[in-house]
């Protein structure tokens, strides 16, 4: 979701050729300018021009489902819970890279609500260079039935 100039897509369909990797960007110029890039190393990588959500929802739940979207750098935590709510039936999970902010973000989803039906997990960190924070690696699932 969000090509991200193709940062993570790109990279994770060059060590991953395993993986089903399709990209999304919804402002035209930067899908374009992917798509060349794609083009260029020789990949095989659908890049959509348009938002992810119509994109997730074509899929539903069937076989052609999403396991997993990645999202980097596109929106604030809460943002992202909102435009995904409707669609959890549609995707396995959201692995989410965030920055020194990510725990604000939580806080602010778990205020609104959003987080109830979704577990918020921390999965990775790394060092932001040229300063004390770091960048994370959030998983987010739906909960479980009780």
């Amino acid at each position: 979701m969000g090509t991200g100039g193709g940062v993570p897509g790109v990279i994770l369909a060059l060590i991953r050729p395993d993986l089903r990797v399709e990209l999304s960007e919804s402002v035209g110029k930067r899908a374009r300018a992917v798509a060349d890039i794609v083009r260029g190393l020789g990949l095989t990588v659908p890049v959509h021009e348009g938002a992810a959500q119509p994109l997730v929802a074509a899929r539903g739940s069937g076989p052609d489902r999403f396991d997993t979207l990645v999202v980097r750098a596109v929106a604030p935590l809460a943002r992202l819970l909102g435009w995904f709510e409707p669609l959890r039936a549609a995707y396995g999970r959201l692995l989410v890279v965030k920055g020194p902010r990510w725990e604000e973000e939580k806080a602010e989803a778990r205020h609104r609500g959003l987080a109830k039906a979704v577990s918020i997990r921390r999965v990775a960190g790394w060092p932001i260079r040229g300063s004390d924070n770091e960048s994370v690696l959030l998983e987010i699932r739906a909960r479980s039935p009780a």
